[in-house]
């Protein structure tokens, strides 16, 4: 592409108020020792708050628990988005492996069918082949946006749709679905056999530790309740009812939040969505500058979706509260 680093995933319309090539290419730049840094440091809250629970249990550390490894699970999916972007390493092997491995694996996901959907969802923005209108069921067979996806609702309308998301069910299925994808989406046979030793292993050495109470306590309890519920709030902030008639500016929506609104429902710069959807060559740790540099071009500044919490976000999707926001 003439002005933008070329990548797979770019979105097939033109992009506005594009940056300098220079400028995208040094952005994107990898650098693997953050890559690293941060998968390590998500890891180590998730066995801090583990710890916390087995040194101190109590029913409100427990609730406090749900909320902030589901919040880190969240985050894993996210840096497993980076990886199939292919922005953690520049090689595809180490990408691809440390990618599911430590991150994709963990939380049920499969990233040969992420890439898939996730490709789709980028090329093809708000499009009929959009790989959001499978992975999250937002539109029915005849390509009709289903109720639970129809903004704007009313406060007591989006309450019950992140509970109802949130009350196991949704996320059972998602890890059903994430262990089928395997068998569906696949680079070759060995990865089936791999993915699939990786479950039975964990399984295994569960059983031999006798410790399955606490790992559905531990980890199937915030998979299937925050981090289900942090992750509609995420796509609802993204993509609903965004106050824009400009026909790229209008598709999503940038958020930035609170310092604690990041780690616990959207985390490692996810919120940044606009400036990812112009630019996935660029891994997230950058998406901050790029942000900044967007912002100081007018087209961008006064045309982009821009909100300051998840609530002004939510606020936009909820009856008798859109509002305009720069």
């Amino acid at each position: 592409m003439s002005a933008s680093v070329s990548h797979a995933d770019d979105f097939e319309r033109p992009i506005p108020d594009r940056l300098p090539i220079t400028t995208v290419r040094e952005l994107s730049r990898l650098e693997p020792w953050r890559a690293i840094a941060t998968i390590a440091i998500e890891w180590l809250c998730i066995v801090g708050a583990i710890v916390a629970l087995e040194r101190w249990w109590h029913p409100l550390v427990f609730l406090l628990a749900i909320v902030w490894i589901g919040a880190r699970q969240h985050a894993l999916t996210v840096i497993s988005h980076d990886a199939v972007h292919r922005r953690l390493f520049a090689g595809r092997v180490v990408n691809d492996w440390a990618g599911e491995l430590l991150c994709a694996w963990p939380t049920f996901l499969n990233l040969d069918a992420f890439r898939h959907v996730h490709g789709l969802h980028h090329r093809d923005l708000a499009g009929p082949k959009d790989g959001n209108r499978w992975a999250w069921r937002t539109h029915d067979s005849q390509g009709r946006v289903l109720p639970s996806w129809r903004f704007p609702k009313t406060r007591l309308q989006l309450l019950l749709v992140l509970v109802q998301r949130g009350a196991f069910v949704t996320g059972a299925f998602w890890i059903v679905r994430g262990f089928v994808s395997g068998f569906l989406y696949y680079r070759s046979t060995s990865h089936i056999v791999l993915r699939s030793s990786y479950y039975a292993v964990a399984a295994g050495v569960v059983t031999w530790a006798g410790c399955w109470s606490r790992f559905a306590l531990y980890w199937l309890v915030p998979y299937c309740t925050w981090h289900i519920v942090a992750q509609y709030i995420r796509l609802i902030c993204e993509h609903s009812a965004i106050p824009s008639t400009d026909p790229v500016y209008g598709l999503t929506r940038t958020t930035v939040p609170p310092l604690w609104q990041r780690w616990l429902v959207l985390p490692r710069n996810i919120h940044y969505h606009i400036e990812h959807h112009f630019y996935p060559s660029i891994p997230f740790y950058n998406l901050p500058a790029l942000h900044a540099r967007l912002m100081q071009q007018s087209g961008f500044r006064e045309r982009a979706v821009v909100t300051h919490s998840i609530g002004e976000s939510l606020g936009q999707c909820v009856a008798g509260l859109q509002r305009n926001s720069t």
